[in-house]
């Protein structure tokens, strides 16, 4: 009997802990270098006026023709934050962001990291500055999950 209590303890833990995974999932974790990921965060008036100009305004339409034509370009697109996470990653608090670019097709949406936290939450409009990359495979939201995806990786952000 003692054996049988052991057991279900040893399956009730497991049921509890993938319970939790499901709800409330897990941290993201990467390997890797900090730069494979991020870019620096642009501050200070003058740096970010810069940084600002320096960027090409994604032609979305051009874009969904060939999606690898800006890899490795600064650029900056406007869009809605559908799903926002904060995580830590090297030792610093992150931020992972799904855009929705209405505009942007097939899948509508431009994946987002950034080497900080921002102020902003779900449902805002934002325009994001930063290095553009493709093909970006994601695992996260169901609607977007095993999707190549375009993804910025982000030295500035503001809200639109």
């Amino acid at each position: 009997m003692e054996k049988l209590s052991k057991v279900l303890a040893v399956i009730l833990i497991i049921v509890v802990a993938a319970f939790a995974y499901v709800i409330f999932g897990i941290p993201f974790t990467f390997e890797g270098k900090e730069s494979d990921f991020y870019v620096p965060a642009v501050t200070g008036e003058a740096n970010i006026s810069s940084y600002k100009n320096s960027c090409t305004e994604i032609n979305l339409s051009e874009l969904s023709k060939d999606f690898k034509a800006l890899n490795g370009q600064k650029v900056k697109v406007k869009g809605q934050i559908q799903k926002k996470e904060e995580y830590m990653q090297f030792d610093k608090t992150r931020t992972y962001i799904e855009l929705k670019v209405p505009e942007l097709s097939p899948y509508h949406h431009i994946l987002v990291s950034y080497s900080a936290t921002i102020p902003f939450k779900e449902g805002d409009m934002i325009t994001v500055y930063g290095v553009y990359e493709f093909p970006v495979g994601t695992q996260s939201s169901q609607e977007l999950a095993n999707k190549d995806l375009s993804a910025i990786k982000a030295a500035y952000i503001e809200k639109t």
